[in-house]
């Protein structure tokens, strides 16, 4: 467990300093390891500045039962106190299957219209699951 944490740490330090790449090998492998192998649902917020430096992530847990949802007034609140201007949410699929669900899909357009009214941009959503890795953009769904 302490050389998982250590890596992720390692791979945190990947994001450090320049501006981020949704597309690069190590961004992909940061997500798969901070959100693969969990039993539960999970969605991860990532803050950016404007430019695409990261600023910080939060992560919400959910149980096993149901999906994870994502609290809208903290994430806002959390942006302002960051004084980020882009998002990049992602979460795992237990199941592993990446494919999203019609949940998933209209969740992440609705939080997109809600952070575009407040001049934050939603720069992706990431399905993370043993089955790969599901890029929304990419994808056309936002």
């Amino acid at each position: 467990m302490a050389a998982r944490d250590l890596a992720a740490v390692a791979l945190r330090e990947t994001l450090l300093g320049e501006p981020v790449s949704l597309t690069s090998p190590a961004f992909r492998q940061y997500l798969a390891s901070r959100l693969l192998g969990r039993r539960e649902e999970c969605v991860m917020v990532l803050f950016l500045t404007g430019e695409g430096l990261f600023l910080a992530e939060d992560t919400h847990v959910g149980t096993r039962q149901s999906t994870c949802e994502l609290p809208l007034r903290r994430t806002v609140r959390r942006a302002f106190d960051l004084d980020a201007r882009r998002l990049v949410l992602a979460h795992n699929h237990p199941s592993g299957d990446p494919t999203p669900s019609a949940d998933d899909i209209q969740s992440t357009r609705t939080f997109r219209q809600v952070m575009a009214a407040l001049e934050f941009n939603l720069d992706d959503h990431f399905v993370v699951a043993r089955g790969g890795i599901f890029s929304m953009s990419d994808n056309g769904l936002i």
